[in-house]
Order: structure tokens, then sequence, then C-alpha cells
């Protein structure tokens, strides 16, 4: 990882990268993270991860744990790992979850364990100002459908690449898609940030996560700002104007 330092303010004023996997990080990378000036959404993949993300939490201001179980890792016996993960949400009173979601493009075959694991965290988030990191890879339809039935709606479609047709309906629920840097590589992501609602646009890295030859970086949240702005014919400034309200209006509604 390049070392890192601090980002000029009018670069970075108010930014949030609302989806990272901190834990993926050695303590070295989180200190050289930190000096970015940003605040990060941390995700979780599984229970120990959350438990580090909630160590994290504790050492770092700028930190915003997100508990929850990635769907490639759920198996046959996972509700119960999701129950420990809720616990561990209640306990510490924790504001997002995440990563969690359906995927049935990747990892077809565990999508009934899948839907039950997801059911699990929209049962405890209802009726709660939870806000949730949702991985919705060709099952966008269906989680929407889902989050309706459960009466959440606050929520970020990470890394949206889905039917533009839904980009109205999530506008229309409240939540919110987050913008990727990887961007620059996918053309599909690059059509959905032209065509989307701009009030539901949020910046997310997905660090460490490696794309196409393209290592995910919390430092590459300005490059999603760049493209918002491109995208939809904006200034940066005005860009990241616009992305700072987003997400303020999201943390909010946890």
């Amino acid at each position: 990882m390049p070392i890192l330092v601090g980002l000029p303010e009018r670069v970075v004023r108010g930014l949030t990268d609302t989806h990272c996997h901190l834990h993926e990080y050695r303590d070295d990378d989180v200190i050289s993270i930190a000096r970015l000036g940003i605040r990060v959404v941390a995700v979780s993949d599984d229970y120990s991860s959350s438990l580090r993300t909630l160590r994290l939490w504790g050492r770092h201001r700028w930190v915003i744990p997100a508990v929850g179980l990635h769907p490639w890792n759920v198996g046959r016996d996972s509700v119960r790992d999701a129950q420990r993960i809720v616990e561990l949400a209640e306990l510490y009173s924790v504001k997002f979850l995440g990563e969690i979601g359906l995927d049935r493009r990747f990892v077809p075959q565990t999508i009934d364990a899948q839907q039950r694991v997801f059911r699990e965290f929209l049962e405890y988030a209802r009726g709660r100002r939870v806000a949730l990191s949702i991985h919705s890879v060709n099952t966008w339809r269906e989680v929407l459908e889902l989050l309706e039935r459960f009466d959440i709606y606050t929520a970020v479609l990470h890394w949206y690449t889905g039917p533009l047709e839904l980009l109205e309906r999530v506008r229309d629920m409240g939540m919110f898609i987050g913008v990727n840097p990887a961007i620059e590589l996918q053309e599909r992501h690059r059509r959905v940030v032209a065509s989307a609602p701009p009030e539901i646009l949020v910046p997310e890295s997905d660090g460490p996560y490696r794309y196409r030859g393209l290592e995910l970086h919390p430092y590459m949240i300005t490059r999603a700002v760049h493209w918002i702005a491109k995208l939809r014919g904006l200034s940066y400034e005005e860009a990241l104007d616009l992305v700072t309200d987003n997400t303020r209006r999201l943390l909010r509604l946890a």
C-alpha cells in the first residue's frame, strides 16, 4: 500500500467512505488511512471480522462500525452466526449492519441459506434506527422487495450495477447507492451513475477488494466523486457538496 498523507481539505471536506472492509487492513495501514482525514463506514464479513471492526471503532473516532455476514461466507449453518452478530449489534448499539445481502451470481448454491440469514438481519433492523450496507448482485429486485416487506428504508445498495429502471424506486424508498472507484473500469456502473437521481449517490471504496487489477482503497473515493462530477456535468466541488449532503442524510437516518 502506498504511504499516505492527508489529502487537501478542499478535496475531502466532509467525505465518508460508505463501504470499506477496514478489518482486512493491518494496524499500520489503518493508521495510514486515518491520515486521509475522512470517515469510514467499516463493514464486516463474519463474526470474527465484526469483532475486529468493533475494536477498530474503539480506537479510532473516524470509524463508523458495521457488523454483518457477507453472503459469500454464508453456509448451511449460518443462521446461528447471524444471530450472534445481531447480539453484538444490540450489545454495542451498532447503527450499521453490513455487509449483508444476497448474491445469485457468485454463490447461487447457497441462496436458500443466504435468504434465511438476510431475513435474520432484516428482522433485527425492523423498527430500529439502523442503516444497512447491502450486497445485491443479481438480486436487486428481490432485495428491494424484502426491504419493503420488512419496512426498512435506510440502506445503501453497495456498488450498484443493477437495472436502471429500479433507480427511481430506490429513490422513492429513501435509499442510496454506492459509487465505487471501479467506475473508471466498469461501463455498467458509469451508466448507473449517469442515470441515477443525484440525491441517492454516496461514495465508497470497497477496499481492499481488487477489481481487474485495481486495488481499491479509501483514498480512491475522491475518484468516485470525480466521476460523479464528470457524468453529471458538475464541478468537483459541486459533486463533493452533493455526496457530502447525501451521506449526511444517510448517517442522520441511522
